[in-house]
């Protein structure tokens, strides 16, 4: 992890054993951050595999070390999360990255959703989200990248194993917890739940939804660490 902190900057890219660099990734390297041939940067096929580079005035990429290969968690880490307004799912969606949540589901509208994500918007919405987790990755020297679901349904959701709905007065997260599900600031209706979910608790405080999504990945992340 130290030569990832210290790569000058870090990249996803196809295939390492052919390494190519989309041209906007390109232009962000030698225009934005000004890398030179003098700068070790490290490459990553987002699947935990990596190695130490050097980008080339023309743009292509030198490998200079050995593949290295991050191991993967225990278990995956994921977190739900209603509509919200504005450019909160991508804040939600950059925290997340960072923190270290390995999958990220955007709901389908719910009874009190004020926003709606459905037909083209759900396409456009996935597509914008899966291009904020991968520049968070990059930033937080990320090596495998989090996968961001389509717009789903809360009751798949559900169906998940270890989901639970973040709610006042619920369980403190703990290792068991996989899948925790953010509603809308109303909350969800009585008709969307099935008494077998379970509740966990954000603490006591009265959080808005990209808050609380942001509070329940780093319990999350939290719980994990204290359990391998």
């Amino acid at each position: 992890m130290e030569l990832l902190r210290k790569s000058a900057a870090h990249v996803f890219i196809d295939s390492l054993a052919n390494p190519q660099l989309s041209n906007e990734d390109q232009h962000h390297l030698l225009k934005a951050l000004r890398i030179t041939d003098r700068d070790i940067i490290s490459v990553s096929d987002g699947r935990g595999s990596w190695v130490q580079a050097k980008l080339l005035r023309n743009g292509d990429i030198q490998p200079i070390s050995e593949v290295f290969t991050s191991t993967p968690r225990s278990w995956s880490l994921t977190v739900a999360f209603a509509p919200v307004k504005g450019e909160k799912p991508e804040v939600i969606v950059q925290k997340l990255t960072e923190i270290g949540i390995d999958e990220i589901i955007p709901l389908a509208p719910t009874h009190r959703s004020v926003v709606k994500w459905d037909g083209e918007r759900s396409a456009k919405t996935q597509e914008r989200l899966i291009k904020i987790a991968r520049e968070a990755s990059m930033q937080s020297r990320r090596t495998w990248l989090p996968i961001v679901h389509p717009v789903t349904q809360l009751s798949a959701v559900l169906n998940l194993p270890g989901s639970a709905i973040a709610e006042p007065g619920g369980d403190e997260i703990g290792a068991e917890h996989r899948v925790v599900v953010i509603g809308p600031e109303g909350g969800f209706a009585p008709d969307e739940l099935t008494s077998q979910v379970a509740h966990v608790s954000l603490g006591e405080s009265i959080l808005r939804a990209e808050t609380a999504a942001i509070v329940a990945g780093a319990l999350m992340v939290r719980a994990r660490r204290e359990k391998q």
